[in-house]
């Protein structure tokens, strides 16, 4: 059960619309929410918005070790590509202007650079070669409906595959390798051995198997992984942890500093 604020409940309705669009077209591991006798999954009472989704039992992740097993890569790898395959002409998530991480990140760095100068010195490098490598290509990468977040703990895992994808709040169309470059990303975060660890292979390797995948978007990947990690550093500083800003650019220079060794080892 979830009280919803007044000013989400346009979006929230939305996301309950595109989960019953998934699973209206045959999509697993998709548990839409509770819907009232009018049909709104949404019900005004106590002076409150509420929603209620099924409760899906599962199996904890035992962190870091899960991100060293290759099944679960496997098993996440082909829930992206069947929400790639199911998702066609979705009518959700703004299919007439995709997200641009690019966008983002020059508007980030822009109130970075006058409002903590300090950490925009941090990740120059690193912006300067996204803008070098990606920014110029990213809007000829195939654009796709997208999760938006599928960070593992954002699964609801079994001992042998996948019971619920949950959290879709960031759900819409973005560049069709934003799901596997925010995964990667988190993965590292876990631990950066696991960037080019078992999980993270086998993810690899089943999407590009697949052949859903422009080779476009493999040849920017470890660039990709990078930028979607801006996302996280937006919400460091907005919540002014600065424990947790300094973590991420550490960890944005380790990608920026680890991406031909990465791109050498996610071609195999």
């Amino acid at each position: 059960l979830e009280r919803v604020a007044s000013r989400t409940v346009g979006r929230k309705r939305e996301i309950a619309a595109t989960l019953d669009w998934l699973i209206s077209r045959g999509l697993a591991g998709i548990h839409g929410y509770l819907r009232d006798r009018q049909g709104d999954s949404l019900v005004k009472e106590g002076g409150g918005f509420w929603q209620i989704s099924p409760f899906i039992d599962g199996v904890e992740l035992a962190r870091p070790d899960y991100a060293f097993e290759a099944w679960r890569g496997q098993a996440l790898a082909r829930f992206l590509i069947d929400l790639k395959e199911t998702s066609q002409g979705i009518p959700f998530g703004r299919p007439g202007r995709p997200f641009s991480i690019a966008e983002f990140i020059r508007d980030l760095m822009a109130k970075i650079a006058r409002h903590a100068p300090g950490c925009c010195a941090a990740v120059r490098k690193v912006y300067e070669n996204l803008e070098a490598c990606l920014f110029p290509v990213h809007d000829r990468i195939p654009a796709a409906f997208c999760h938006g977040d599928p960070h593992p703990v954002n699964v609801i895992w079994g001992e042998e595959g996948i019971r619920g994808v949950i959290d879709w709040e960031f759900s819409g169309y973005k560049s069709e390798i934003y799901d596997a470059a925010l995964v990667l990303g988190c993965l590292g975060m876990e631990d950066p051995e696991a960037l080019a660890g078992p999980m993270a292979l086998a993810f690899i390797g089943e999407l590009r198997a697949s052949g859903h995948f422009d080779s476009s978007s493999f040849a920017v990947l470890p660039e990709f992984v990078t930028a979607v990690r801006f996302a996280w550093l937006s919400d460091w500083l907005r919540k002014k942890d600065g424990d947790m800003v300094e973590m991420e650019t550490d960890y944005l220079n380790l990608l920026h500093g680890s991406r031909e060794r990465l791109r050498l080892a996610w071609r195999r």
